[in-house]
């Protein structure tokens, strides 16, 4: 029957695992279904943002739209399937300020920054006047942007639409009111696979509204591969440009191109060195002193005005002159600019110090971080420091007061941000490192952390602190030694006193009384009282008898364990009693006060005190009564053992080693020690101090001492 039972649950526990599996294998295609949750659209006027995440940014709704205030670099509201694969995303958009907005698709590895994720990207941008598609992938790459007919520009409407079906990529912008459209196809051999959508700006702050997302089916992706494929090419914008990382983009179609009277600054890089060439360009002004340059999305370039012009950094202007190629760095000669427009200054570039070596961001607004390694004033009066960012030096230069000022204050070592123009021009290299940054204001630097500790000064001093710290190690260690040494000797004199006050004194008796035995047999040997010589031998006896017993004593008193299980009014009482037993005397104990602990050296010396008190008086007062109490105050104990015996003078003369041994003992404890004696008896008072009882408050103290 057993066995039949086991049977059965292995086929049921089976059963439960193939239903789990099959349940488990549904519910995971359902869930990683691509049009799970398709088609979607954003109910924003019902307030439902709960399904989004976000990633910089200052979002609210309002009325029917998603509305992001905040100009930062990269801000992005997520949501959708991570699963969803072909799709369309559009909405309608309104950029509120300069740099560009739109949508994203694919989305995946998302986190705060400006391309700190993975997908595409089509948006409508201010800087060139056009619709954007690119991928992001912690890094920039952008296929060629489409002019926009009519331009673009904040507070206006335009909807936007970014589809993916396999690897083609579609998006396309419209004007809201004129129609009027740009669209750009392409083909990425390597693309991003499924994700979810994102609205995102860069450096804008916008609002978006009828957000919809539709799965596409396989007509329209027969649709999207009909155009034949051209090479690629890679723009680069404001968001930084990153290796492709075995990207192979090819591009399908621009439905319109840039105007042709303004080119790129970075265009101008492909110019033959030998001859100037006659161009307009429209850019920032992004430093005006001790040079002009200026910079547009693609790059930057020096200007050298024909004539003083009057220009602020933000500036945009349109400049025309004779562009000239220097290596990797452009030179516009002989201009004229025409104003455009005031706009904030542009944003920097963050990149590393080996990016900046490779040139490709000479004369643009960049920022990087660096250790400081020195500072100099060159010839030119001008203030520089070379710095090291990773294995890359560089340096950066300063001809204002008020930089050279914070240049000044900075330290060896430390690490610093700064924000500059990145220059490659020799003047400033000196052909030494392979860049330089022209610093403008002190607000373009930040210290992020001072020099190391392990500098060669802080090591020194750590060396001599150690030095300090070891001599007083020693001096501590001697003075341990010493303290144990004196403890030792103390320790002797301890174990003479209770030699003294035990065996010696036995020893001296029975010496006396073997001596009188050995006299008596020596005068007269055969005349020798046999019953006298028999009651002399029964003494010695009694004597040996008594000296083991005081031995005995002794040794229990070394380690008197009774202090541990009684306490110490226990413990006196009953070496009292040991002490006298036999004899006609009686002793009494009282205790006053409230018990408390007290620390393990005070009681042992109190006992000691106490139990020479009690051995004084038993074997030299004579009395009948001896009294042992303790009194425990709030701050102190006061131990007192009195006799009724015949009483000392007590001086110093006729101390003898009993009496210095409980002196040293009571201050070892810091304890006073009083001897009260006029002939009729004698009193022992020891007031030893001791941590006040707690439990008792301050005003219910004085209330129970009385």
């Amino acid at each position: 029957m057993t066995r039949v039972r086991q049977l059965r649950w292995i086929r049921y526990s089976v059963l439960f695992a193939l239903v789990s599996l099959v349940a488990g294998i549904g519910v995971s295609l359902i869930y990683r279904n691509p049009k799970r949750g398709l088609p979607y659209r954003a109910q924003f006027s019902e307030g439902q943002v709960r399904d989004w995440q976000q990633f910089g940014g200052t979002w609210t709704v309002a009325g029917d739209t998603i509305r992001n205030d905040s100009d930062e670099r990269g801000a992005k509201l997520v949501t959708g399937s991570p699963f969803w694969a072909n799709y369309k995303a559009e909405a309608d958009v309104q950029l509120l300020g300069r740099g560009d907005a739109g949508i994203a698709i694919r989305v995946s590895d998302v986190e705060d920054g400006v391309d700190s994720y993975s997908g595409y990207y089509a948006g409508l941008r201010i800087d060139d006047q056009s619709l954007v598609l690119g991928r992001a992938g912690y890094g920039w790459l952008e296929f060629p942007p489409a002019g926009m007919p009519g331009g673009v520009s904040p507070n206006r409407w335009y909807h936007l639409a970014i589809s993916a079906y396999g690897c083609s990529i579609n998006a396309s912008a419209t004007v809201l009111g004129t129609g009027e459209r740009a669209s750009i196809t392409a083909f990425d051999p390597n693309c991003a696979r499924t994700g979810k959508i994102a609205l995102r700006d860069v450096v804008s702050g916008g609002i978006w509204r009828h957000v919809e997302v539709h799965a596409l089916n396989h007509a329209d992706g027969e649709q999207a591969s009909l155009a034949k494929p051209t090479p690629a090419s890679l723009y680069p914008t404001r968001q930084g440009l990153l290796p492709n990382y075995g990207l192979q983009f090819r591009v399908l179609s621009i439905s319109s191109r840039p105007p042709t009277d303004v080119v790129a600054i970075d265009s101008l890089r492909l110019l033959a060195a030998s001859r100037p060439v006659h161009v307009t360009v429209r850019g920032t002004v992004t430093l005006i002193t001790p040079r002009t340059y200026i910079q547009d999305a693609t790059g930057g370039a020096e200007v050298i005005f024909a004539e003083q012009t009057p220009l602020k950094l933000g500036d945009e202007i349109e400049v025309t002159g004779d562009a000239h190629r220097e290596d990797l760095s452009v030179r516009i000669e002989n201009a004229t600019k025409r104003s455009i427009a005031l706009v904030a200054p542009v944003p920097a570039f963050s990149i590393t110090p080996l990016q900046a070596a490779m040139g490709r961001y000479d004369a643009m607004f960049v920022e990087l971080e660096g250790r400081v390694d020195s500072q100099h004033r060159t010839d030119s009066s001008v203030m520089e420091l070379h710095l090291t960012g990773g294995q890359q030096e560089f340096f950066a230069v300063s001809s204002k007061p008020e930089t050279e000022a914070a240049f000044t204050k900075l330290e060896v070592g430390s690490s610093v941000r700064m924000h500059g123009i990145c220059v490659l021009n020799s003047a400033y290299t000196k052909d030494r490192v392979p860049f330089a940054l022209i610093v403008r204001s002190p607000d373009d630097l930040e210290v992020l952390s001072g020099p190391p500790w392990w500098s060669a000064e802080h090591l020194s001093l750590m060396a001599a602190g150690m030095l300090v710290l070891g001599f007083l190690i020693h001096v501590m260690y001697s003075h341990a030694e010493e303290r144990r040494r004196t403890t030792f000797l103390k320790e002797r004199e301890r174990l003479a006193h209770e030699m003294h006050d035990t065996l010696a004194q036995s020893f001296a008796g029975l010496d006396f009384k073997l001596r009188a035995i050995r006299n008596c047999t020596l005068r007269d040997l055969e005349n020798i009282d046999r019953n006298k010589l028999r009651t002399e031998l029964q003494e010695a006896c009694e004597m040996v008898r008594h000296s083991h017993d005081e031995a005995r004593r002794s040794l229990t008193s070394l380690r008197p364990e009774i202090l541990e299980e009684r306490g110490l009014s226990e413990a006196l009482s009953q070496v009292g009693r040991r002490m006298i037993a036999g004899s006609s005397m009686d002793i009494k104990t009282d205790t006053l006060g409230q018990l408390r602990r007290l620390p393990a050296h005070v009681v042992d010396a109190l006992f000691r005190i106490g139990q020479e008190a009690i051995a004084n008086a038993v074997q030299h007062s004579h009395a009948k009564h001896v009294r042992i109490a303790l009194d425990y105050q709030r701050a102190q104990l006061v131990m007192t053992v009195e006799d009724d015996g015949k009483g000392f003078r007590p001086d110093c003369e006729s101390e003898g080693f009993g009496l210095t041994g409980m002196r040293r003992r009571a201050e070892a404890i810091h304890a006073k020690l009083e001897i009260h004696s006029n002939g009729v008896g004698t009193k022992i008072l020891v007031t030893a101090p001791c941590k006040p009882d707690t439990r008792w408050p301050a005003f219910l103290s004085y209330i129970k001492e009385a």
